[in-house]
């Protein structure tokens, strides 16, 4: 088995817990190392740290699956920690139908998201160690949940490119099967295989039900970057007068305008496909204004080096959000980009307040990704999600 040593400053990250080894932390290696190879890896010193997936080609080095020498990579392994993980969600923190059924590096699994929507597991790999490993995933996950009538890989996107993995999405194991409708507190969505990521965003489950305790009758509400309705319906469902969704993908806004349907609150929506920026800009003019503003854009920091610009979005979209909240109103405003911390998302939101001469309130405590998204403690990079319910007023 090829061997990784790796610097000081990785030692001390393993040790703690973190499970990715980026390329910057190597020092050298022993041995040929392909792409989904199984490496050891040890410290400058030789001390032994653990055993992960390599692959020379990205920027992860090696995502490490076990910290025991004696541990093997084996069939038996996945289907273990596949079990594990699914007890958690379904035990632990009570999910029934829908939710995220592994997250990578927080079960154990790196480079592995399952999603599970009533009968359909949506499976996302982007190692190439992993890779090796779907069928026997894929049968895993049907052995740990019976109802599981379809297992479709959504193996799409530039996670999959940065690997040098092909790009897949089809039925990989059991029925032909795409849609299927899920519950999420008072609301009902739809959900298709077919769209963007794993088919659904389940991270926000818990703040868009959140949302809707703060909706009044006679409310209008503004969902920015609405994608299939998500913020949107749960507004509308809560009982507010009216709801205008905004998103620039027509498949996503088919979908919104569905959900809106099966909710049986299409009256009382309007739906806007267009970019969010000039939109806003154009209701500014109008004087236009909303008891409730949401802005969820998607990640606008994919990498590190985007930093700068990335902040300069997040300001501006949220200038312009403030500017859309009546006296007295509520944002609710998310950032989705790993790179942006919680700090530096909140320093964002402050400069943007004051530019737009407002007053805010966090009204509540500062949100994250939903728990069937864990974040490990020791491991930065399953942390990704912030959300902040912010009472707005103008700056006296």
């Amino acid at each position: 088995m090829a061997k990784v040593y790796v610097d000081a400053q990785a030692v001390r990250a393993i040790e703690k817990g973190a499970m990715i080894i980026f390329k910057k932390g190597v020092i050298r290696t022993e041995g040929e190392i392909r792409p989904g190879d199984v490496v050891e890896v040890y410290s400058r010193g030789k001390k032994f740290l653990g055993k992960g997936f390599a692959n020379p080609n990205s920027n992860i080095m090696v995502r490490l699956i076990t910290k025991d020498r004696n541990t093997e990579v084996t069939k038996e392994l996945f289907r273990e920690r596949i079990r594990k993980a699914n007890d958690y969600r379904k035990k632990f923190l009570g999910y029934k139908k829908a939710y995220r059924m592994v997250y990578g590096e927080a079960d154990y699994l790196p480079g592995l998201i399952v999603d599970r929507f009533n009968e359909i597991a949506s499976l996302q790999i982007s190692s190439a160690g992993m890779e090796r490993f779907k069928l026997t995933v894929a049968e895993a996950i049907m052995e740990t949940e019976p109802e599981i009538e379809t297992v479709f890989e959504k193996n799409t996107g530039r996670s999959r490119r940065r690997e040098g993995l092909p790009e897949i999405e089809r039925v990989l194991l059991g029925k032909e099967k795409y849609r299927t409708v899920i519950e999420e507190g008072r609301a009902k969505f739809i959900v298709d295989m077919r769209g963007q990521k794993t088919g659904f965003f389940l991270d926000q489950r818990e703040n868009r039900i959140a949302l809707e305790k703060y909706i009044k009758p006679g409310y209008r509400v503004l969902d920015v970057f609405t994608y299939t309705g998500g913020f949107a319906i749960h507004a509308a469902v809560a009982g507010a007068e009216k709801v205008v969704a905004v998103d620039k993908s027509p498949q996503a806004v088919a979908m919104a305008r569905e959900n809106a349907r099966l909710n049986g609150v299409e009256d009382r929506m309007d739906f806007i496909v267009g970019s969010a920026f000039p939109i806003m800009e154009e209701m500014t003019k109008r004087g236009e204004k909303f008891d409730v503003v949401i802005i969820d854009p998607p990640a606008f920091v994919q990498h590190e080096k985007d930093l700068k610009r990335g902040l300069r979005a997040y300001f501006n979209v949220n200038q312009a959000g403030m500017k859309l909240v009546r006296e007295g109103g509520l944002l609710v405003t998310c950032s989705c980009s790993q790179h942006v911390d919680m700090q530096a998302f909140k320093d964002m939101v402050i400069a943007a307040a004051a530019k737009a001469k407002k007053f805010l309130r966090l009204v509540e405590p500062y949100r994250v990704q939903a728990p069937d998204h864990p974040i490990l403690m020791a491991s930065k990079d399953t942390e990704y999600l912030k959300c902040l319910f912010l009472h707005v007023e103008d700056m006296r």
